[in-house]
């Protein structure tokens, strides 16, 4: 808590700045530099440590209202375990995982090595399951939007962070490099064609989709799975394949019946 002092009429008047809270970022990876970065430019006030520090952890706790661990999945539990947390507000940045005691506001956002600025690091919407407190509550400086969904529901939400972002970005990845690589394309243009692929999606993500899929050209989509015969990504194109056909068909009979 913060307490601000000032006179008025010759009387000294104290104010009490409510729900001001002093963190401890706990982390020495992408999310705990942004949001290190993010709490400076909000003049927020807090603490680091991560494990190359030789600062004592645990007096740095008693120092801090709310510890934040921004740290892998599997660490979350030991940690606070380890060093009996139990007692302290704790907050961890975990899509999918659930640990009773601590409380999970995931970011939906991908994290780079360049920090953000001011304006997206407010844009970013945070996920909480029921179990954990308002992200008002924990976070009152931050003006972020925060949507709660159920516990049960945590492992599907994830999954579905992991498909848009992260499996993308091995598919991009696979594309620049061949493309580089085995054509000897230019950089310009095959940004452009993300870059175009993006817009699309964000105009109008229902009717982005363009290619031998959609037009059911079965001539293509037979020659092109027969030109990766010999990559194992022929597997993924498959499945887009088959993917594309169940929900087409589940469509088909949503709109029939």
């Amino acid at each position: 808590m913060i307490f601000i002092a000032y006179y008025a009429n010759n009387n000294l008047i104290f104010l009490l700045k409510m729900n001001e809270f002093i963190y401890l970022i706990v982390g020495g990876g992408r999310l705990a530099s942004q949001l290190q970065h993010y709490f400076s430019l909000k003049n927020i006030a807090y603490n680091t440590w991560k494990r190359q520090d030789k600062d004592d952890l645990q007096s740095l706790v008693v120092q801090s209202d709310i510890v934040l661990l921004a740290i892998s999945d599997d660490a979350i539990e030991p940690f606070w375990r380890h060093h009996q947390l139990h007692n302290k507000t704790c907050v961890h940045f975990s899509g999918a995982l659930h640990v009773e005691g601590i409380f999970s506001f995931h970011p939906l956002m991908t994290f780079g090595h360049t920090l953000y600025s001011l304006e997206q690091l407010e844009s970013i919407l945070f996920v909480h399951h029921e179990q954990s407190s308002s992200f008002q509550s924990i976070f009152p400086s931050l003006p972020n939007l925060s949507i709660q969904i159920k516990a049960e529901q945590q492992a599907y939400y994830h999954a579905l962070c992991v498909i848009a972002n992260n499996f993308t970005t091995l598919l991009w990845q696979k594309f620049f490099h061949e493309m580089e690589s085995t054509f000897k394309a230019p950089a310009e243009p095959l940004h452009l064609y993300l870059q175009q692929t993006c817009d699309n999606l964000n105009l109008d993500y229902k009717t982005a989709l363009t290619g031998p899929l959609c037009r059911h050209d079965t001539q293509t989509i037979s020659r092109n799975l027969q030109a990766l015969s010999a990559d194992p990504i022929q597997e993924i194109y498959q499945s887009f394949i088959d993917y594309y056909q169940e929900i087409s068909h589940l469509s088909m009979n949503k709109d029939t019946s």
